[in-house]
Order: C-alpha cells, then structure tokens, then sequence
C-alpha cells in the first residue's frame, strides 16, 4: 500500500479580473500550501474504486474517481486503482481539499500506470474538472491567471509566521459566492478597472460576498484582526487566514474562537511553499 500527503492551500489574494462570454471568471491569485493535509492510500486494484473516510464522499461521485476514470479513458488503461481518503480537511473551506485529493490521485496515477505525463500535460487535462486542481500539480507556490490553468512561480518570499486557519461551523457553496459577486456589480465588468497592479497579501474581492452570506466569517475576521496584523479569507471561503508570531499567540487565538463558537475547526502551522510530492527542483 502507498500512501501520500494531499495538503490544503490557501490564497494569498485573489482579485477578479473578468468574466469571460462563458459566464466563467477570470482570477488574478497566488497559492501556497499548508501543512493541513489529507491522506490517501492507494492499491493496486482490477477496477477503480474510491472510497473516503466521510462515506457521502466515497464511490462514482467523488472528484478522485472522476478524475481518474477519465484519465483511464484517455489513455485506455486497462489497470484500476483502489484509492482510500483519509479526510482531515474540511468541506466548504476555500481550501481546495477535493481538488488537492484529485491532484495527488493524479500524479500518483501518472507513476503508477506508468505513463509519466509531464506536470504541464497533468494540468492542461484536469483544469477542466476543477480550477484549483492545476496548483495542486504545479508543485511549488505560484501565482494563477485566468480560470486557474496559466501559472507561474510565486516571486516573493513567503511569510514565515505561524498560520492560523479558522473554519466556522457552516461552509461557503463557490457557485453561491460568485453569484452573490456577480449581483453586486453596479457598472460593467471591465479588466482594467478591476485588476490589481500589485496585489497585496490578504486582498480578496469575494471577501464581502462570503461574510454577507456567512456572518459568522465576518465576525471570525473581526477577531482575527484584533490580534493578528494580516488576517484574510482563503478563497470563497469560509476559511479565514491569520499570521502571528509565535505558536503560543496562535493557540491562544485558536481557543478563544472555539470557545467563542465562531470557529469549529483550526488548525496552525506554517506557509509552505513546496507541495509534498515534489521535489524542490520542479519547474
């Protein structure tokens, strides 16, 4: 049995930059990754088969087995795969845990069907099932344009305070944010109003959207911002991102908001610019 990291990411801004004639939208946004991370295990198998750890999220429907089904397809592998998903990321979260669990089924896939498709082949055939599952692949910080499939390298180094992640009880549907975004466009939509000549970490333009349709996002920000000199929301959330400088100040944080009841899951670490299935000299 195999078994592999599949880490969560965070945005470190992400601005809207257009919508294109398809009614998709364009982003302008760097990822990194965190050390909040789920497990998968794989074997060889005759058929594929996924299951997880949250049963809702086993069988056909999950974005594994999507993904790698047409992966099969493409290249008429006959081989299966029994995947497993041990869940620790939560759902709804802006932290694109299902995207992160189908990109490291992927890779994973590529080595061990043998097909050794390149990071650039990976990317150009899942972005399609998900736009953060090209970050995913990538494998080291980046910065994304588009609908998430042209990416380069983050060029800036990456905060080195501890991270506090903090998820409320309640998540964020992505289609239900971007909705709520697009109603509150009063003039139309246009690139060069819109884009950012240098964004700065933490900017989110779904923030207000997120905190209108979650409250408690909104007052999970307030908080964070009492204590913490740079706190943002992850994505279209409901996740929201916080810096301190030392462990102690985010574990007190951390607890406050549980026993606030604002924040249901948290979890502290550090920015981490390399995903852990690659190694530093992917390019």
């Amino acid at each position: 049995m195999l078994t592999l990291t599949a880490p969560a990411k965070i945005n470190l801004y992400l601005h809207i930059t257009a919508i294109d004639k398809h009614g998709m939208h364009e982003l302008d946004t760097a990822f990194a990754y965190t050390e909040a991370c789920d497990l998968l295990s794989f074997e060889t198998h005759d058929q594929l088969q996924v299951s997880c750890s949250k049963a809702h999220l086993s069988g056909k429907k999950n974005l594994v087995h999507q993904l790698l089904q047409a992966f099969r397809d493409k290249h008429g592998i006959t081989q299966g795969l029994k995947v497993h998903i041990d869940k620790h990321i939560p759902e709804q979260a802006g932290l694109g845990g299902g995207s992160s669990d189908a990109a490291t089924a992927l890779m994973a896939a590529n080595k061990l069907w043998h097909l050794n498709a390149s990071t650039e082949k990976l990317i150009e055939f899942a972005t399609p099932f998900g736009a953060d599952i090209g970050c995913f692949l990538y494998g080291k910080a980046s910065l994304a344009t588009g609908i998430g499939a042209t990416l380069k390298a983050y060029p800036h180094t990456l905060p080195s305070q501890f991270l506090l992640l903090a998820r409320p009880d309640s998540g964020l549907s992505t289609a239900d944010v971007f909705r709520h975004f697009d109603s509150t466009l009063t003039t139309p939509f246009r690139l060069d109003t819109m884009r950012r000549d240098s964004p700065s970490i933490g900017e989110n333009d779904l923030e207000a959207s997120a905190c209108k349709l979650n409250p408690t996002v909104a007052q999970l920000l307030v908080e964070l911002r009492k204590k913490s000199d740079r706190a943002w929301m992850s994505g279209s959330g409901s996740t929201c991102v916080a810096l301190f400088d030392t462990h102690q100040q985010a574990l007190k944080m951390s607890e406050a908001l549980q026993t606030e009841g604002l924040a249901s899951w948290t979890h502290i670490g550090n920015i981490r610019d390399i995903h852990p299935m690659v190694s530093d000299k992917v390019t």
